[in-house]
This record gives C-alpha cells, structure tokens and sequence, in this order.
C-alpha cells in the first residue's frame, strides 16, 4: 500500500511514497509552465537582465530543506484529509488502482472520481505550499 519509489533529486536518488512522487512531479510541471509564462512576458532585455543576476547558482542545503518541509507539510496534510479522502488517495497513488476501479468500488462513477481526487489535490496543494 505505502509503495516508495525512488527519484532523482539535485542528482542524488531519494526514495519517496509514490503520491509525494507524483505531487512533486505536478509541482515541477507547474513550475514549468509559470517559467515558460514569466519568460513570454520579459523583454528581452529584461530577461538578460534576470539571467545575468542569476549566474546558475545552487543552494543544496536549502534545497534539502525545503523538500523536507514540503514533504512533511504533505504529511499532515494527508494525516488532516477525512479517512475516505485518505484511502481514495491510497488507492489511486499506493495501490494504482484507475479512476474507473476505484468507482466500482465505491459504487461511484470515474467522473465522481476523479471530482473528488481534484479537490483533494486542491486541498493538499493549499496545505503545502
């Protein structure tokens, strides 16, 4: 049920619980995205303006502290989450079970589902950042 899958992460290999995984695989593609939206709205010079102060510069520890406050604020949020928000999150994430296999056992539809695993997304992502 508590499967752990192992990531990469500033190059170093971490094993994790496959939801903290797929949350921090979410977050990156959000990240992502917010990257590619600030840089369509920077001139140009003002994007050369942001690179040249940035320089690549990597902060490790901080980092690492970071992740591990954001995986132990997920923690509470989940151990916050009502026991039917938990195991929908342990089906979905721990045992992969589908959308439409965790409706039959429910007794609910897919579009139920996944309705319900929005909003507990929504929920965890206010909890965690």
């Amino acid at each position: 049920m508590n499967d752990s899958v192992v990531i990469i992460y500033n190059g170093a290999q971490v094993s994790v619980p496959k939801e903290v995984a797929d949350f921090l695989e979410q977050d990156r593609k959000r990240e992502q995205a917010q990257e590619k939206q600030d840089a369509r709205h920077l001139s140009k010079s003002a994007f050369e303006t942001v690179l040249s102060g940035w320089d690549g510069v990597k902060r490790p520890v901080e980092d690492a502290a970071l992740r591990d406050l954001r995986l132990e604020n997920l923690r509470r949020a989940i151990a916050g989450l009502d026991v039917q928000g938990q195991n929908l999150l342990s089906l979905r994430y721990g045992e992969e079970l589908t959308m439409e296999e965790i409706g039959q056992i429910y007794g609910i539809s897919k579009m139920a589902v996944s309705k319900r695993l929005k909003k507990l997304h929504q929920k965890l992502e206010g909890s965690v950042l």
